[in-house]
C-alpha cells in the first residue's frame, strides 16, 4: 500500500508514525526528518518504508530512524513569510483561463513588512529535471507590494494565465507547474520545489485509460529488465518495471538500482526518466507516475504506440558501474 501525503510544513523536526493493529508490529516504529527552508532534508534519497510483521513473543523494542543529516549548526530560523498556491492542483481545457491565488501569510509572532515584486513563471514539468531549472514558458512580473502583516495575517495575489507561451502560442497538453520567487529571499530570484501549484491542460480529445500487463522482459549484460505494467489515467500514466541482476554481494542486499530511461508516445517528443529503484526480495522495483500529480503526462486518446527505454543502469553499492543497455519495449495503446 503506497500513501501519498501532500501538505506543508514549518521549518523543524517530524516524525512519521504508523498506527496498526495489535497482532502486527513495525520495524522500524516511526521515522524522524526535518524541514529546512521549506523543504524537507533527506539527503540519503531514501523512501519510507514500514514493513509490519507478525507481533513476537516477548518486548518489542521502538525504533526511530532519522532520514535527515544531523545538522552541521543551529537549525535555520523559520520562515517569517508562508506562501502557497490555491487552488495546489487544476484542471483546464485548451484555451481556458488559468486562475492561481498565491497567498502570503505572516507565520511569526511580529508584525512584518513584506516588501516583494511578485515574479511568477509557468514551465512544462519533466521526471527528473528539477523544477527550478525547468524552461520557462511563460513570466510575469506584477506590482510590488509593500505591506506590514499582523501575526497570522495574509495577503493574496491573483495570477492569470491564457495557456500562451512567451511567443504567444497555445501551449499543448499536459501538466504545467506555476512557481514563484520565495518571498523570505530579498535580491537574487529563488526558486523552491515545494512552492508550486500543478496545472494540467487537458486533450479536448480526452486521455486513454486503462491497464496494459505487458510482462515482457529483456537481457542485457546479465541484467534483465522486466516491463511489467502501464497504467494510463486522465490524469497522468504509470509505468512500471522490475530489473533483476544475476549478481548481487551478500554485503548488498539491500542496494538498490538507478535507471535512467526515456519515453516517447507516437514518435513523438523523448521524455527523459530518472529513478531510484525500491529493492524487493533480489530484484528492483521501479515505479514512475503516481506518487504525485505532474510527474508523466497522460496519453491522448488515439495513441497508437509507446515506445520505452531503459538507457542504462548502475547499483548503489557500485555507482561507478555503470551497464549500458539498451532495454527497449514497444506497446500498444490500441
Amino acid at each position: 500500500m503506497t500513501v501519498k501525503i501532500t501538505t506543508s510544513l514549518e521549518d523543524g523536526y517530524y516524525l512519521l508514525f504508523l498506527e496498526t493493529p495489535d497482532k502486527y508490529f513495525r520495524e522500524p516504529k516511526g521515522y524522524l526528518f526535518m524541514v529546512s527552508k521549506s523543504e524537507i532534508v533527506n539527503p540519503t534519497g531514501m523512501k519510507v518504508i514500514f514493513n509490519l510483521l507478525p507481533q513476537p513473543e516477548g518486548l518489542v523494542d521502538e525504533a526511530y530512524i532519522s532520514l535527515s543529516a544531523p545538522p552541521k549548526g543551529p537549525p535555520p530560523p523559520s520562515p517569517r513569510i508562508f506562501s502557497k498556491a490555491v487552488p495546489d492542483e487544476a484542471y483546464y481545457l485548451p484555451g481556458e483561463t488559468v486562475e492561481v491565488k498565491l497567498l502570503f501569510k505572516n507565520k511569526s509572532s511580529n508584525n512584518v513588512t513584506l516588501e516583494y515584486l511578485p515574479e511568477i513563471r509557468v514551465a512544462k514539468h519533466h521526471y527528473g529535471k528539477p523544477l527550478s531549472t525547468g524552461q520557462a514558458l511563460y513570466s510575469w512580473t506584477g506590482r510590488e507590494l509593500l505591506l506590514e502583516l499582523k501575526p497570522d495575517e495574509t495577503t493574496t495575489i491573483d495570477f492569470i494565465w491564457d495557456q500562451k507561451d512567451t511567443n504567444g502560442e497555445q501551449v499543448p497538453p499536459g501538466w504545467y507547474y506555476v512557481t514563484w520567487k520565495d518571498p523570505n529571499v530579498t535580491g537574487e530570484t529563488v526558486w523552491k520545489a515545494s512552492k508550486v501549484a500543478m496545472v494540467l491542460v487537458r486533450y479536448s480529445r480526452g486521455a486513454i485509460e486503462k491497464t496494459i500487463e505487458v510482462n515482457e522482459s529483456q537481457t542485457v549484460k546479465d541484467i534483465t529488465i522486466t516491463l511489467a505494467r502501464i497504467v494510463l489515467t486522465t490524469e497522468e500514466m504509470m509505468i512500471y518495471v522490475r530489473g533483476t541482476p544475476a549478481y548481487i554481494p551478500p554485503s548488498s542486499k539491500n542496494s538498490s538500482m538507478e535507471g535512467f530511461g526515456e519515453y516517447s508516445i507516437d514518435g513523438g517528443e523523448v521524455i527523459p526518466l530518472y529513478g531510484r529503484s525500491l529493492w524487493e526480495e533480489n530484484r528492483s522495483e521501479f515505479h514512475w507516475g503516481g506518487r504525485r500529480p505532474g510527474v508523466l503526462d497522460p496519453v491522448p486518446n488515439g495513441a497508437k504506440e509507446l515506445v520505452f527505454r531503459i538507457k542504462n543502469v548502475s547499483m548503489t553499492h557500485a555507482p561507478s558501474e555503470i551497464v549500458e543497455g539498451p532495454w527497449e519495449f514497444r506497446v500498444s495503446l490500441e
